[in-house]
């Protein structure tokens, strides 16, 4: 793997990280909707974290679909396929969560409960966790090294 393709899966995974963490700090301040957005943003991350890593071209790169991403991510190590269902479902939250117009009636804070913003979470850690694995697995220690203060 070149150099900045290291880089970019490191600033990738980094930031996935902190914003599984910033999910968990939502879910303790009831802002579920927010939750489930940094849920779905922590599992992109992280798996455009995993592309960098696998070399992918950079289409593979633009979506922001998680189950695309799974799919692009699942030609070279199959096993990612038995997430497919986490990433479908932290697909539901990437414009609901945030926007008004998304849902049917009223607005993204009074819709989102505890349970959906737990069930997110836990989607977007597998999903982390798997992709830490691997990475450690094939020598990405360095990738997935947490930076506790990035300043």
């Amino acid at each position: 793997m070149n150099g900045s393709r290291k880089t970019e899966a490191r600033r990738w995974f980094q930031q996935a990280y902190y914003d599984l963490e910033a999910c968990r700090w939502n879910i303790k301040g009831a802002f579920f909707d927010t939750a489930c957005f940094l849920a779905q943003q922590a599992g992109e991350k992280a798996l455009k974290s995993l592309l960098y890593f696998q070399g992918s071209r950079k289409k593979a790169l633009l979506t922001h679909s998680l189950v695309e991403m799974m799919r692009e991510v699942g030609k070279r190590a199959a096993s990612f396929l038995d997430l497919s269902e986490d990433a479908r479902r932290l697909d539901l939250h990437y414009i609901p969560s945030r926007y008004p117009n998304g849902i049917p009636s009223g607005y993204p804070h009074q819709f989102y409960s505890e349970k959906t913003a737990e069930s997110a979470f836990q989607s977007a850690e597998a999903i982390f966790d798997a992709i830490r694995v691997y990475l450690i697995e094939r020598g990405g220690e360095e990738i997935v090294r947490i930076e506790e203060n990035g300043c």
